[in-house]
């Protein structure tokens, strides 16, 4: 069984897409975490039945919306757990790769993400220990790791690909890369997808 990952703040109650607020009402970053959280998981629920769906919400899954979409998309709904976002990357993926031999870690902010890069990211995780897929920006999208891993993600550094590969190479792990994607953080990534 693959343990495919989804990482959102909750729409209603996380303060989501805070870069945007200078440039978007509270009501508009609500709408558009919605939005692209219910097109990811349009996509990972044509995945076959080897995958199993988390979602990963901070700060809390309390919320009505949120156990809707559960119903809707069968899906497993999880706390993130850790005092950093870092913290609680690592935390989940520690955690389903504990249980599982593939665990991949997605976001939830990235529209052009696909069922057949998951796909890919999946037959990657046959030959290498570790598959990314980095954002435009320099940060990423995507992390599977194939086995056991603890503390993946450096927190002692910037989160973003260059420390990624660096820490994963000083503890001689294999890495494959998926192709580049945008994620929505800041008003220009709103222009162009």
């Amino acid at each position: 069984m693959i343990s495919l990952n989804i990482f959102s703040k909750c729409p209603h109650m996380g303060n989501p897409k805070t870069r945007l607020k200078d440039f978007l009402t509270k009501d508009e970053r609500t709408f558009i975490t919605k939005y692209m959280l219910t097109n990811i998981l349009n996509e990972v629920s044509q995945l076959n039945d080897e995958v199993m769906i988390t979602l990963w919400i901070y700060p809390n899954i309390d919320h009505p919306w949120l156990h809707e979409l559960k119903a809707k998309y069968k899906f497993n709904l999880k706390k993130q757990i850790g005092s950093s976002l870092c913290e609680r990357m690592n935390n989940c993926l520690s955690f389903e790769s504990s249980k599982h031999n593939q665990t991949i870690l997605i976001g939830s902010d990235i529209p052009s993400l696909s069922k057949s890069i998951i796909m890919d990211a999946i037959h990657i995780l046959s030959n290498k220990d570790i598959v990314i897929g980095p954002s435009l920006d320099g940060g990423f999208y995507l992390i599977g790791v194939n086995r056991l891993f603890k503390d993946t993600i450096d927190c002692t550094k910037p989160i973003n690909i260059l420390n990624l590969k660096k820490n994963i190479t000083s503890q001689r792990k294999s890495i494959g890369l998926l192709r580049a994607l945008k994620d929505i953080d800041t008003p220009e990534d709103l222009l162009i997808i």
